[in-house]
């Protein structure tokens, strides 16, 4: 297999692995926690529509995600002034605990995947990383 396709997917598994403890503690799937790390992060962006394409979601996953959510009182919507069209979405209080736990998580993440790299490799790897990206985004669109 190809070296990056294989880490892709032993670093995908990797994360859920860690991440599954805290999914089951507060009765989540790991997509909706992902929802909920993003609209953390990525506040303008907070429609369902931009999940769906910046998290490459279905929209049928994205709508029943934001649903058991909203039920669970962890995220909110609203239409912002002059804007009825877009629902925007916005993390609750009760979310905040287990972003808190999440982005913990997600530090031991990388520092498990950075283990053995000096600063200099790490700095040279995370800069690679970008430019995938970009052409990731650039493919994708």
């Amino acid at each position: 297999m190809i070296p990056i396709i294989e880490n892709t997917y032993a670093s995908k598994g990797l994360y859920q692995q860690m991440l599954n403890p805290l999914c089951r503690q507060y009765e989540l799937t790991d997509t909706q926690l992902v929802i909920l790390l993003y609209l953390e992060d990525n506040n303008p962006a907070d429609s369902a529509a931009m999940i769906m394409r910046c998290q490459r979601l279905k929209k049928s996953v994205v709508s029943n995600s934001i649903a058991d959510l909203k039920n669970k009182g962890l995220v909110d919507s609203s239409f912002h002034e002059g804007d009825h069209k877009t629902k925007h979405l916005i993390v609750t209080a009760k979310a905040k605990p287990i972003l808190e736990e999440a982005k913990k998580i997600q530090e031991e993440y990388y520092k498990v995947l950075m283990q053995g790299l000096s600063l200099q490799e790490e700095e040279e790897l995370n800069s690679l990383l970008e430019k995938v990206n970009r052409n990731i985004e650039r493919y994708g669109q």
